[in-house]
Formats: structure tokens, sequence, C-alpha cells
């Protein structure tokens, strides 16, 4: 999901753009995150938020 998402942002020219990904808790999302920082550095655990109200279980 991470390079899907990296060659969309790339193929739209928008790769700079995202300042965030908001996403719920679950452990795909910290993958995506250390791929995404991985492949252009533009990412990383500050970058992610977590879903409040996933976060508090409504």
């Amino acid at each position: 999901l991470a390079q899907a998402f990296q060659e969309v942002l790339d193929d739209y020219g928008i790769a700079d753009k995202p300042l965030g990904l908001t996403g719920d808790n679950a452990t795909s999302n910290d993958t995506q995150t250390k791929i995404l920082h991985k492949l252009k550095n533009a990412f990383d655990e500050v970058n992610r938020v977590r879903c409040f109200t996933h976060s508090i279980q409504l």
C-alpha cells in the first residue's frame, strides 16, 4: 500500500504536499509509515495521525 500511495503522489506531482496521514491504530498503518519514510524520507511517525475516535473506541 505504501508503494502504491507513493506512486500516486509522484504521478500527480504532489509528493511533497501531504503533511500527515490519518488512520486507525492498525499495525499495518505503522508499517506503511515506516515504508514511506524509507522511500522518500518525507514521512515519519510524527506525520502519522491516529484517528481520535478509534483511540477512544467510539
